[in-house]
């Protein structure tokens, strides 16, 4: 078969032959905003900024939910417990730093287990013994995800977290019943399903970094997926189940240039097959576009987040295609290509082979611009050698992107050449790129208004645009 784009001829034979289910059975991203789990690209505690998440529950029904916060290196869990939300309600939290702990405070009433979480420390178990190990920063940034397990259908668990008076009357009850080798769901595991339905969706959440002292607060949306599960998991708070390897069925749905693209990896005959494909269909970019600014009569800056929240499915070890890189002490580390032009689509001019990014990749790997955590932030700036945190953020996964002189504004292109291939020994799909998520932060800094001294921060943030691309092979 010709290589080309997907067409609905082959999506159809697909859809024969390999057993696809339809687009309802299969998850996808609901670009409404509302789902069955909630992906926020990026948390922070660096630099002066704490963040604050929210995640609201629309539907009329109490929902039992898995809230998970991964550093962002390895995407090795810190913190994990269950949150019980009652209906129409909402839980808010914030991330601060206290010394060299990052602790999460509450004074939201819903229900969690443990019970209470406020003043919970980030915990480095995890990642103690993975090839970069403690090395006193890494939990202070990273991403986190919200997984629904299921709505809450028994009567008395229902009336334990449904707010009265502002309080859920039994979350102490809730909690204990998780108590290891007492409690009643954790010693009986279909006894706690039984307490939920299948997961119906109908969560949103947003996140705010927020840096106090200079009076600079961004705020984004949490990325929704939905028909992720069609079966209740209700686990023990700590597990790590369900994941974003849970996906039920594991069939996914992507738009290709307006065309329907649904695989049922289930039917996958290719080696490195994973349970997390279907979610990684979804964010499968080969371009990521964005504006930048680093105009120096605003004192502006421009920083891009650059997630891949599925990354720890394949590099541990590794690689899994799509990545190509086992997890190290130096990271796992991912080719990317890189252009840029101004407001008035000039390019620089670059000698063939160079590249405007730094730091390079270590000896051992390709000396190209690379990604080697799973979050990072790549810094726009003017000078040649540039080295340390971000200017903004404060990221310590930070990569530095030199612009040439006169290119103080304009947008950029980000590609990667890596794929997955699909295939049920009849039709093979190629997703072109890595799973990826992410957005811009700018900042601008005016030291005078009106010839008097009052400082004057402004600060944006600006989602990423991406290219999706699936070939039929």
């Amino acid at each position: 078969m010709k290589r080309n784009n997907l067409t609905t001829a082959v999506i159809a034979g697909i859809a024969g032959v390999a057993g696809v289910a339809s687009i309802s059975n299969a998850v996808d991203i609901n670009n409404d905003g509302l789902g069955q789990v909630l992906i926020y690209p990026y948390y922070t505690v660096n630099n002066g900024y704490n963040t604050v998440m929210t995640v609201v529950n629309t539907t009329d029904q109490a929902k039992a939910v898995k809230v998970r916060f991964m550093e962002g290196k390895n995407t090795q869990e810190v913190l994990d417990f269950n949150l019980y939300l009652s209906a129409y309600d909402v839980w808010t939290s914030v991330l601060v730093k206290d010394g060299t702990d990052v602790r999460l405070l509450t004074s939201d009433t819903s229900c969690t287990a443990p019970s209470p979480i406020d003043g919970q420390v980030f915990l480095p178990y995890q990642y103690q013994t993975d090839a970069v190990g403690e090395d006193g920063v890494r939990k202070f940034e990273g991403h986190f995800e919200i997984i629904e397990m299921g709505p809450v259908v028994d009567p008395a668990t229902i009336t334990n977290v449904t707010h009265v008076a502002g309080t859920p009357p039994g979350c102490a009850t809730v909690s204990a019943n998780w108590a290891s080798g007492t409690g009643v769901w954790a010693l009986d595991p279909v006894a706690a399903n039984a307490v939920l339905s299948a997961p119906n969706g109908g969560l949103f959440g947003t996140a705010s970094l927020i840096n106090v002292a200079e009076g600079v607060d961004v705020g984004y949306d949490a990325v929704a997926l939905e028909d992720f599960n069609d079966t209740a998991n209700h686990t023990s708070p700590g597990s790590l189940l369900p994941s974003l390897a849970s996906a039920s069925p594991q069939v996914s749905t992507v738009i290709v240039n307006g065309t329907v693209v649904t695989t049922n990896w289930a039917a996958n005959l290719a080696p490195g097959a994973t349970f997390a494909d279907p979610v990684s269909a979804l964010f499968m970019h080969d371009r990521i576009y964005n504006e930048y600014t680093v105009e120096s009569a605003i004192n502006a800056d421009t920083e891009w987040v650059v997630t891949f929240p599925t990354k720890r499915f394949y590099v541990n070890p590794g690689p899994i295609a799509p990545f190509t890189t086992d997890f190290t002490e130096n990271g796992a580390c991912e080719a990317f290509g890189t252009r840029y032009w101004d407001r008035e689509e000039g390019m620089p001019s670059q000698p063939p082979g160079t590249t405007p990014v730094s730091p390079l990749p270590p000896p051992d790997q390709p000396q190209v611009p690379v990604f080697c955590w799973e979050a990072n932030v790549l810094s726009f700036t003017h000078d040649d050698a540039p080295t340390g945190p971000s200017n903004i953020l404060g990221s310590n996964h930070n990569y530095w992107y030199s612009l040439g002189d006169g290119f103080d504004a304009g947008w950029v292109e980000l590609s990667f050449a890596q794929s997955k291939n699909f295939t049920d020994g009849v039709i093979t799909q190629q997703y072109l790129g890595l799973p990826v998520t992410g957005f811009s932060v700018q900042k601008y800094v005016n030291g005078t208004l009106g010839g008097g001294s009052t400082l004057a921060n402004y600060a944006g943030l600006f989602q990423h645009k991406y290219r999706t691309v699936v070939n039929s092979l």
